[in-house]
């Protein structure tokens, strides 16, 4: 019985042993948010008197989950197994452009989801959120599509679609990958909300 003990006692502590050598591999999590730059705030006189939901956007099935998606060839994707995004890019997205549209103060209110008779709202599709490998260099990509939707008309008024790829540098970690992804997302939404500040500059009044 004594033997049977000492042995795995033994046992046990080689066990402890190969583990402590060897490095402990934890899942990371990165989210989507604003860079910090400064982003165009719209005066009084500017502001849209109109109420806006931003609801959650569509994605292509090959990225509706929180792995990260890596892109080595043109029909080839494999997914971190340690690198997750915290919140699903269908949600995150749509955070985003909520955050950037708080800070912006371009409409009267501004809800996150489905409110109460709205006058617009804002959805579109992530056809891709991924990071790109070419060669051996790294690169950031997001192809989206935004609409702004009329909810008296029940129509797209505005249609918004890019997409873009930036080189990750100085370094090229899932850091700088998840703020090169943010800094292309605020791009995007940028170039998207002055479409629809001119649609309404020139809307007809009622």
């Amino acid at each position: 019985m004594k033997l049977k003990t000492g042995i795995l006692v033994l046992g046990l502590f080689a066990l402890a042993s190969m583990s402590c050598g060897k490095k402990t591999m934890v899942r990371r999590y990165y989210v989507i948010e604003l860079p910090a730059v400064a982003m165009k705030t719209f005066t009084d006189s500017t502001r849209f008197d109109y109420r806006v939901d931003v609801r959650d956007f569509r994605i292509a099935g090959a990225f509706n989950q929180t792995r990260i998606a890596l892109r080595t060839g043109t029909n080839e994707l494999d997914y971190y197994f340690y690198h997750h995004w915290a919140v699903r890019p269908s949600n995150a997205v749509a955070d985003f452009i909520y955050d950037l549209l708080v800070q912006k103060q371009m409409f009267t209110r501004v809800s996150r989801d489905i409110s109460y008779k709205p006058d617009y709202w804002i959805t579109g599709d992530i056809k891709s959120i991924e990071r790109l490998l070419v060669g051996k260099e790294s690169y950031a990509h997001v192809h989206l599509v935004i609409d702004f939707y009329d909810a008296q008309k029940e129509e797209t008024v505005v249609h918004f679609e890019d997409d873009q790829m930036t080189l990750l540098e100085p370094d090229n970690s899932m850091n700088t990958f998840a703020r090169k992804t943010s800094e292309i997302l605020a791009n995007m939404t940028d170039s998207f909300l002055q479409r629809v500040s001119e649609y309404l500059a020139n809307k007809p009044a009622k």
